[in-house]
């Protein structure tokens, strides 16, 4: 596929220099890495998005595992830092509760084991990965680790536990008395996604939304492209993965959203002993495991190690509650792993059939997922590992560790769970809604499904405004397809200003002197199109209400409005504050605290909080010394796919594929998502070699 033997002995000779001044790394090891390299092709287009070409599965991602460390690399290994459990030992007793928490989950042990027992094609990526980590290092002894001086094929497996770790809800965590342990790392997860079907479409073609909502900095882009039929392209996020969570092949293309499927369950245990050795579990007694895990914690004089000892019963690892009980957790196929499989055989498959008996197995514990392609097919599935139950217990509390009626009875499949194929709307969407609100008019029916199924059953104001927005539209080209990514209405803003123009005619008769001081704000709202838009004075204005409370009921829209008047004035002496000039788009400092500075450069957003139920998403905070508000959370990756004859696709990130602040792609995507424009994606080899800006070997 390549013209392997220039590369070859060009990225021999450049490894040789590297391995004469690492003399101790010389080793058939490093000697394979070299020869792996030279089979790897990585093209950058304009954006620096690497696409890697290779003539095996294993080979791209190789090359792609290099490419992103490229990028990325101190935030990949603090990922795998976090998820060992030993980020205390680099960022202190701030960490200390999570690394406990890992620990005790045994994340890497389970990653351990199943990388002993994987099929070979999952081995061989696994490994891939590993290589293409240590290959960097090998490739840049500039680079000093903060603490993975060499990584293993099962750090790949460990990553992908991070599916596990954040499907475990805040109310089980209360449960367990472990509360907000897991906002160190992911915070909240919300996401959109939609797919029409050939009648919606103006081409007769079905197509995609991407739409993660995430901190800001954490996904990145990348595609692949192998001799052995691996080709995807999409976005993984985190740091962590080795292959696209959502994106597409060029046949069919999916995404995912957080769900909240109760796929973890609390256990109130009963020990013979207060040394918790024996518990009663039915009609036995039963043995504790007993463990005990050294764990480092940087302090101002050093690094102290502390030895913490851990206990685990049948049905998980052991807590104490509030209440002093003795609880373990149990946690869906946290043992079993198989997620990356399941992204594997994901990105693999072409049509529908294929595609579900990819998801099959479920092993993506806690998402929902919807599906378009060529074939011209939209699907959706409330997807997660979802236990069965006795549904004689109440799920949401903890159970009786005792009762082995409590125990699970294996996971609902496929063809159980809420789903939605080809509805008539010609539609389908989710945006961290409940399966019953999928489309206007067709939904699963929820009576066929247990009650313990769901931890909630909510509509959120972003799926509604999806439903009306998809509901409306009518033979969408693929140009309005990419701008209702974008979509700044506010969908609640109709109401409120009629509400004000009620308010204000009625308080005439009462305060005329109040009611003329009001007038300007009010007419200025009133002639607004109720979309936000950076030069927009009526946008400010209306989210500044939407955040303020009412005085009282006689007068509720007008004493926010007045509210919201008096703040701006005293914050920026006046009320006539354009939306871009206080909403700015701005990638934070390089530490984890993510500060902004009203005196270094930043960009105008239009970009909405969530809770106003506007498409674009964009969560801001203003931090002490700012005056301005910036966006640290929600538009994190923005992708929209038609599945024609051959697939078209664009995206945009908020800022730009590398971490490094002397890079040109460290926020060259920045000008493109502040306006609501979206880049080519290129996907086929041949536009990808087209539009190269560079390519290389790993390691040249």
């Amino acid at each position: 596929m390549l013209p392997k033997l220039a590369g070859r002995l060009a990225t021999v000779l450049f490894a040789l220099c590297i391995l004469c001044g690492c003399a101790s790394q010389t080793n058939d090891y490093n000697t394979r890495l070299i020869e792996r390299a030279a089979d790897v092709m990585i093209f950058r287009d304009e954006y620096g998005v690497p696409h890697v070409v290779g003539p095996t599965d294993a080979s791209v991602v190789f090359g792609a595992t290099y490419a992103r460390a490229e990028d990325e690399f101190g935030y990949m290994e603090q990922a795998y830092i976090k998820l060992l459990g030993r980020a205390a030992s680099i960022k202190g007793a701030e960490w200390l509760q999570w690394d406990i928490f890992m620990r005790k989950l045994e994340l890497a042990e389970h990653s351990r084991q199943e990388y002993a027992r994987a099929p070979d094609k999952i081995k061989r990526l696994c490994e891939a990965f590993a290589d293409g980590m240590n290959y960097y290092l090998l490739s840049n002894p500039e680079v000093e680790p903060l603490l993975i001086k060499q990584f293993e094929p099962w750090h790949a497996l460990l990553g992908y536990r991070l599916f596990h770790v954040s499907g475990i809800g805040g109310a089980t965590l209360s449960q367990i008395g472990e509360p907000g342990v897991l906002d160190l790392f992911t915070g909240y997860l919300s996401s959109t996604m939609w797919a029409i079907g050939p009648s919606k479409s103006a081409s007769g073609n079905a197509m995609l939304f991407i739409n993660p909502h995430l901190p800001l900095d954490a996904p990145y882009e990348l595609s692949v492209h192998s001799d052995e039929g691996l080709a995807i392209s999409g976005q993984l996020a985190y740091g962590i993965g080795i292959l696209p969570i959502s994106g597409h092949n060029g046949e069919i293309g999916w995404s995912i959203t957080a769900n909240e499927p109760d796929i973890n369950d609390v256990y109130i245990e009963q020990f013979e002993t207060p040394e918790l050795e024996d518990y009663y579990y039915g009609d036995s007694v039963q043995k504790a495991s007993h463990w005990q895990e050294n764990i480092a914690v940087r302090t101002e004089t050093g690094v102290s190690i502390e030895t913490y000892k851990f206990q685990k019963t049948i049905h998980g690892p052991l807590f104490v509650d509030e209440s002093g009980r003795n609880v373990s957790l149990k946690v869906a196929k946290l043992a079993d792993g198989g997620v990356l499989q399941q992204f594997y055989e994901m990105s693999k498959s072409r049509n529908l059939a294929e595609f579900k008996r990819a998801i099959a197995p479920m092993n993506i514990t806690y998402n929902n997922i919807a599906y378009a392609g060529k074939d011209g097919h939209i699907f959706y599935v409330y997807g997660g590992a979802i236990p069965r139950r006795d549904p004689q217990f109440d799920w949401s509390k903890p159970v009786d560790g005792t009762n082995n009626a409590t125990d699970w009875q294996g996971y609902f499949g496929l063809d159980d769970l809420p789903q939605l194929e080809n509805p008539q709307s010609g539609y389908l969407q989710n945006s961290n809604s409940s399966p019953f609100f999928t489309t206007d008019t067709e939904n699963p029916d929820k009576s066929q499904y247990p009650a313990y199924m769901f931890r909630s059953e909510r509509d959120t104001g972003i799926a509604r405004r999806s439903r009306q927005l998809l509901e409306q539209a009518h033979d969408i080209t693929f140009d309005q397809w990419s701008s209702f990514a974008f979509d700044t209405l506010l969908p609640t803003a109709n109401r409120h200003i009629a509400m004000l123009n009620i308010e204000v005619e009625r308080l005439r008769d009462d305060d005329l002197e109040r009611a003329v001081a009001l007038a300007e704000p009010v007419e200025l709202l009133s002639q607004w199109n109720r979309r936000s838009s950076t030069d927009s004075i009526a946008s400010t204005l209306y989210l500044t209400v939407f955040h303020m409370e009412s005085d009282g009921p006689e007068y509720p829209m007008l004493s926010r409005l007045e509210k919201a008047i008096d703040y701006l004035t005293a914050q920026h002496g006046t009320w006539r504050i354009k939306m871009g000039d206080l909403t700015r788009l701005q990638r934070w400092s390089t530490n984890e605290e993510k500060t902004h500075d009203d005196e270094r450069s930043s960009l105008p957003s239009p970009g909405l909080p969530f809770y106003t139920g506007a498409i674009f998403t964009f969560n801001t905070s203003t931090q002490q010394g700012t005056r301005r508000s910036y966006g640290y959370h929600g538009h994190s990756y923005v992708g929209v796919m038609e599945f024609g004859e051959n697939v078209e696709a664009r995206s945009v990130m908020p800022f730009g594929q590398s971490r490094n602040p002397d890079s040109p792609h460290y926020f060259d995507q920045a000008p493109l998502y502040s306006i609501g424009e979206l880049k080519p994606a290129w996907f086929s080899v041949d536009h990808i070699r087209q539009n190269a800006s560079k390519k290389y070997h790993p390691g040249m």
